[in-house]
């Protein structure tokens, strides 16, 4: 489960149009959500709190045979105005990763332009030109510090910093002290990451000073390029095929480092619909009416390391807006090992009535219109079609929402080869988020 810093920062990158996807870095991140998931093994609590819409505190106490924790602080001049921040209203989906449907790319905004814009909102219901203009006009910047207690202490901090519409800048300090009798100065290391992102490709250019390692990150999206005015619609696309590569080194260690991978996912409108502009005009159906495509989201990725000869591929599916699987297959043809993980994802909430955050699969508007409406015969053959009287039901209260998110739930289950099995049950309980570990044989 993401603690309440990381979800912020999730927030972040939302509020500024980073599409996460569209790096080398997230290539297997869905099969990773639905595999790779971590089991407590200790008792934590987290205290939490967006204090303002834009500053944000967090503490941290542990135990396992001695006593923990840290201290953490975030400010961000992007305002958080009506992100949920109550545990009790804060979407279980957002803190516990699991199947993460794939968006298609975009062509990168310019912040700039968007300073004169109006009437579009945000995810959180900020406006664009609040997101632009910042506290004194600053472009969007994210600062974050992390200090673990007790000594020898260890502090993390990230600065983050949206510098053009296609260029991210972030940097990572992490300084350990040493031991309290110790008079050595403490050890430090700067991650620096430069990204830059257009929408049909991406690179990221890395920097460390541990062992002066030097890194390069990139992906290349096949099919239409967005930032072309002749292009098909993001809404529009059903599927996406990317291609990247990574490579590392290090001319203090000689260390070299190298990846390639591809990944092919159906995107939102494989299971929305298209447009009825796309189709064929002898197409019998009504005008400006979608027809949904029988097509679950599914997932699959391809991954090979030169060097070590590893081969590893992924299958990932959402069968139901609560159900996904998930699987990876790894061999290496210099040892012959192989590798094989399977897993899934079980999600349980009440029913209730969807709001638009509660539409997982995007069809909850074909669901109501089926029920809504019947398209006499004749309409359909004369292509005109009969509107509606049928007013949309209210939005529910901060109330019910209270009461129907306390019972979201998730239950994940991973098997590898060896039938070694995990389980993880995450949950709210009242207005506590919790996370059990079941499992690990």
């Amino acid at each position: 489960m993401l603690d309440f810093m990381d979800y912020i920062q999730l927030a972040f990158t939302e509020a500024t149009d980073c599409n996460r996807d569209n790096s080398y870095a997230s290539l297997t991140a869905t099969a990773q959500s639905l595999l790779d998931f971590s089991t407590p093994e200790r008792l934590r609590v987290h205290l939490s709190s967006l204090a303002t819409p834009n500053f944000a505190t967090s503490y941290t106490l542990g135990t396992v045979g001695v006593i923990d924790g840290s201290v953490s602080y975030l400010y961000s001049t992007v305002p958080f105005n009506n992100l949920p921040s109550r545990s009790a209203l804060i979407p279980l989906r957002k803190l516990s990763p699991g199947y993460r449907q794939a968006q298609p790319p975009v062509a990168p905004v310019d912040l700039e332009d968007l300073k004169n814009s109006s009437g579009n909102s945000r995810h959180d219901g900020s406006s664009l030109a609040a997101v632009v203009d910042g506290p004194l006009g600053q472009k969007p910047t994210l600062l974050h510090a992390t200090l673990h207690l007790p000594p020898p202490t260890t502090l993390n901090a990230l600065f983050l910093r949206r510098i053009s519409p296609t260029m991210q800048l972030a940097l990572a300090v992490c300084s350990t002290r040493g031991p309290p009798l110790s008079k050595s100065a403490p050890q430090a290391s700067l991650l620096t990451q430069l990204s830059h992102d257009t929408g049909k490709y991406s690179n990221e250019y890395l920097f460390s000073t541990d062992n002066s390692l030097f890194g390069w990150r990139g992906l290349w999206n096949f099919g239409p390029d967005p930032r072309a005015s002749l292009s098909l619609p993001p809404d529009q696309r059903v599927s996406l095929l990317s291609a990247g590569a990574e490579a590392y080194y290090s001319p203090v260690s000689s260390l070299i480092g190298m990846s390639t991978g591809l990944r092919f996912s159906t995107l939102p409108a494989a299971t929305e619909g298209l447009p009825s502009s796309s189709r064929s005009s002898s197409s019998s159906s009504p005008p400006n009416v979608s027809s949904p495509i029988s097509t679950f989201p599914y997932t699959i990725t391809l991954s090979l390391t030169p060097l070590t000869g590893s081969l590893s591929t992924t299958y990932s599916l959402r069968a139901s807006p609560n159900l996904a699987f998930g699987s990876r297959f790894g061999f290496n043809v210099y040892s012959w090992e192989s590798e094989m993980v399977a897993g899934c994802e079980l999600w349980r909430r009440s029913s209730r009535k969807v709001t638009d955050d509660d539409d997982e699969d995007g069809l909850e508007w074909a669901r109501r219109k089926m029920r809504t409406t019947e398209w006499p015969s004749s309409a359909l053959l004369s292509g005109s079609v009969p509107t509606t009287t049928t007013s949309p039901p209210p939005p529910p209260s901060p109330t019910d929402l209270e009461s129907d998110h306390a019972t979201d739930s998730v239950l994940k289950i991973r098997v590898d080869q060896s039938w070694n099995v995990r389980v993880l049950w995450e949950g709210r309980v009242k207005e506590l988020l919790d996370h059990l570990r079941g499992i690990k044989a």
